[in-house]
């Protein structure tokens, strides 16, 4: 695996030499989408404890469990469709470039490059952590008493300097990611490394701008 980060290009051309399989590919995205279901779930702490006077009090305790593991799960499930999300895009645009190669290779390869995404989000978690303990108790954010006003409630939460560092930290795992991706392309698509550049670059400008878009900056 070390060999994915430091050296993608020799990893996936010995890789074209071995059967597809999707079972490691699986595995990294399944622990990506578990430490994401993780921050997930602070998050969704903090929104029941926003909602702790717009809920009746005996709903309260089974709301933040449900909360809470209904964020994680999605979180996990999130990991899944953003792959086959983007190897779909990589897989489509690489047409225009008469790429060639099963889309299961793909799908593998592409799966490979979620591998900085575990360190991104292991490093995330550790900032929610100290952001959800030890700093939003200190913002003084008043409880919504009206649901509907709960986004404007979390809208200082998200623009936090914690929180957009946390974006911050995720933009640059993924740069590392799309890195791996155009090697991953090029052997699985049999592009050029330009094209292959070019693959990759259009869904990762959108992610970009999407994601800055999230920390307010646009």
């Amino acid at each position: 695996m070390i060999e994915v980060l430091t050296n993608p290009n020799k990893f996936f051309e010995e890789r074209m030499k071995g059967e597809e399989s999707l079972k490691i590919p699986v595995l990294i995205i399944l622990i990506s989408g578990l430490i994401g279901g993780i921050s997930a779930f602070f998050i969704a702490g903090i929104t029941m404890e926003l909602l702790r006077e717009a809920l009746p009090p005996e709903a309260m305790g089974i709301a933040s469990t449900i909360g809470g593991i209904a964020a994680f799960i999605v979180a996990a499930i999130a990991s899944f469709v953003s792959w086959l999300v983007f190897t779909a895009l990589f897989f489509g645009i690489s047409c225009l470039f008469k790429g060639e190669g099963q889309f299961k290779r793909t799908l593998e390869f592409v799966g490979y490059g979620y591998i900085p995404t575990l360190i991104g989000g292991i490093i995330s978690v550790i900032f929610m952590y100290y952001f959800v303990y030890y700093m939003y108790p200190t913002m003084g954010i008043p409880p919504v008493t009206d649901p509907a006003k709960l986004g404007e409630a979390l809208e200082p939460v998200m623009k936090s300097p914690m929180m957009q560092l946390s974006y911050a930290i995720g933009i640059l795992f993924m740069l590392w990611s799309a890195n791996i991706w155009v090697f991953a392309l090029k052997h699985a698509r049999k592009l050029t490394t330009k094209n292959a550049v070019i693959t990759v670059a259009i869904p990762m400008a959108a992610y970009i701008l999407y994601s800055v878009w999230q920390m307010g900056l646009m």
